[in-house]
């Protein structure tokens, strides 16, 4: 079993490449948006009951 099996990464395989800048920045508004969107749910259920 000396074998390597072919649906494991080789073990010399090179680090990851990071993940595009734009890529981050996409994630980081999307954050931002849902969380002013859950402010205002919030705030509407707090006016609403």
């Amino acid at each position: 079993m000396s074998e390597q099996s072919p649906f494991l990464p080789e073990k010399d395989s090179a680090a990851p490449e990071p993940s595009p800048w734009g890529f981050r920045i996409a994630l980081f508004l999307t954050a931002i948006y849902l969380l002013y969107r859950l402010g205002q749910g919030v705030i509407w259920l707090i006016d609403r009951f």
